[in-house]
């Protein structure tokens, strides 16, 4: 528990903002809801949609003495209630769209040939395009196809049937004609509704996953992988922002060293791994324990780093002594055995006349006077 903690101190203080919370959250949503369940509805429903347009035309055609076409609905219908049937079957989903556009460029371009232009079946030979693009393809020229073949009969289908007379039935004259507009007007506009909504979630997740890893990668590239605590180069950019603040609000920060006393012989007596283990609950004692505002790090080896900022010496001596306390109070297993570690800190306050590389040097020279006037104290004073 208290390296979850204190790693989600250190990622707090990389500024991760809301976004990346947001983000985060729409993404975990839409895997869950991408589950094989959710990803077959996906599919099916579309084709029973399908199926019913289809006997939606079909008791239209009949009802308007379209002989041909109440045929070719009878097909379409059992065409889909064939592959409704089928679809748990089909290991790739593709295959039914496909199909399923396939079977739709044929429709449209039949249902002109009969009925003409003004029943605007021929918009859905522009409406799939967008569809077929959007849908994940293993062969790349797949939807290319799609365009393809659609375009061309739309241009061909508009320019020989823009003459009047040319359809094999004339519906000018009836109900039916404004009928099937009105009914192919709601459905491809359901259709692009459809595609936009696909679009903008897939746009959305995308962009979503992409800047989820980038920040992952910013933190990865600032986290030592053994404590989880920032590395050096990031307590660095940390320091560097804190100096400038404090520069310019005119308040103190406190800049603290801490080292392992005897930490080799641990790593002797007990093992590197055991060390490993050391390093890890120190880590998470000091980074628990610093103020929200602060960050700590693993400065090398055994030694740490952590920036107390608007600060004085006061302050920071007294959460130095506090983790050292912790620290001491801390105990290790190893079979049998028993043990427990301590730390010397030294801590330098920073004031408008010191650069930064001066305060640094100063806690460090702190720290190694700590460590020859008897270890496991805090060293503030030169």
């Amino acid at each position: 528990m208290a390296g979850v903690s204190h790693s989600k101190k250190f990622i707090n203080s990389l500024k991760i903002g809301d976004k990346f919370a947001e983000d985060q959250e729409f993404v975990t949503k839409m895997d869950k809801l991408a589950s094989p369940q959710a990803v077959f509805l996906a599919y099916f429903c579309p084709l029973v949609a399908c199926l019913i347009a289809h006997t939606l035309y079909m008791v239209l055609f009949a009802m308007s003495g379209v002989v041909e076409m109440v045929i070719f609905n009878i097909g379409s219908i059992i065409f889909y209630a064939v592959m409704i049937i089928c679809a748990k079957c089909i290991k790739e989903p593709l295959k039914l769209v496909y199909a399923s556009i396939a079977e739709i460029i044929l429709h449209a371009s039949v249902a002109t040939v009969f009925v003409g232009l003004r029943p605007n079946f021929c918009m859905f030979l522009l409406m799939i395009i967008p569809l077929a693009f959007l849908t994940p393809n293993k062969v790349w020229w797949a939807p290319f196809v799609t365009l393809l073949t659609s375009v061309p009969l739309y241009g061909l289908l508009n320019f020989y049937f823009s003459t009047e007379g040319r359809a094999v039935y004339d519906l000018s004259n009836t109900n039916y004609q404004t009928v099937f507009y009105v009914i192919n007007i709601f459905i491809g506009s359901f259709v692009l509704i459809y595609v936009a909504t696909i679009f903008t979630y897939i746009n959305r997740y995308t962009g979503s996953k992409i800047r989820i890893q980038n920040e992952q990668l910013r933190i990865l590239a600032s986290t030592d992988p053994l404590t989880k605590l920032s590395n050096r180069r990031e307590i660095n950019r940390r320091l560097e922002q804190v100096y400038l603040e404090s520069k310019n609000s005119g308040k103190s920060f406190v800049v603290g060293i801490g080292d392992i006393d005897n930490f080799k012989r641990v790593n002797d007596t007990y093992g590197h791994d055991m060390g490993d283990v050391v390093l890890a609950a120190v880590a998470g004692t000091i980074g628990n324990n610093i103020p929200e505002t602060g960050c700590a790090s693993r400065w090398g080896g055994e030694e740490f780093l952590f920036v107390l900022p608007n600060t004085d010496i006061n302050g920071g001596k007294e959460c130095a002594d506090k983790i050292i306390s912790l620290i001491r109070g801390q105990t290790f297993t190893l079979e049998d055995k028993i043990f427990s570690v301590t730390m010397t800190v030294g801590i330098y306050e920073c004031t408008s006349e010191d650069s930064l590389d001066n305060v640094i040097s100063r806690a460090d020279s702190r720290l190694y006077k700590g460590k020859h006037n008897g270890k496991d104290h805090t060293e503030y004073t030169d």
